[in-house]
């Protein structure tokens, strides 16, 4: 196995039980709204049927909103699980981070949407798009699309009404109050282990 393919395989360990026992519990509980934001990207918890067991799968995802649809993008590519479960199942449950709606996912098909969107989602992945290339980040649109080119792009259609992005989906400003409230804890946090350890010194 070559170094990038092991590299690879440790991250999609790392991931799998970094989602299992994170991420789908924080998603679940209806907090995504307070992880949102363009550093730390934009979450949302996809449930599919399993292929083979025929129970709910969930899935933290990051994702865009285009033309009233969500959209999601497979970065591990077909080898996906909850993609081989849409393939077999497209009906889905999207947990948006103040709502929740029911739709049918489907595979963009054409080349050149495919690769805007996944341009659009990559974007709202935060810092975590420097795993799929530490010069992710500071890449144009072309580059970016270059990068992505061939990963599988889902289009989820809401059953109900088209998808409005609201103010904790990317692009609002819902995640300011949260990330100044998580900083000021933090500040906090620190003054008091700061002044613990002042304490100790001088007794």
């Amino acid at each position: 196995m070559e170094r990038s393919n092991l590299a690879r395989a440790i991250e999609r360990v790392a991931f799998k039980y970094g989602n299992r026992y994170g991420m789908v519990p924080l998603l679940r509980s209806g907090l995504g709204r307070l992880i949102g934001s363009p550093v730390t990207g934009y979450f949302l918890l996809l449930r599919t049927t399993g292929r083979k067991s025929g129970q709910p799968r969930d899935t933290p995802l990051n994702y865009a909103i285009d033309e009233g649809t969500v959209v999601c993008l497979a970065g591990f590519g077909e080898q996906a699980h909850w993609l081989k479960n849409i393939r077999s199942d497209p009906r889905v449950q999207v947990r948006l981070p103040d709502r929740v709606l029911d739709g049918t996912a489907q595979v963009v098909s054409d080349p050149a949407e495919a690769r805007r969107l996944a341009v659009a989602v990559a974007r709202n992945c935060g810092f975590a798009l420097v795993f799929e290339h530490p010069g992710c980040l500071l890449m144009s649109d072309a580059q970016l699309a270059a990068q992505l080119d061939g990963r599988p792009v889902v289009r989820i259609q809401p059953l109900d009404a088209p998808v409005v992005a609201g103010s904790y989906d990317p692009g609002g400003s819902g995640w300011i109050l949260p990330m100044l409230g998580q900083a000021l804890i933090l500040l906090i946090l620190v003054r008091w282990f700061t002044r613990q350890a002042r304490q100790r010194e001088a007794s």
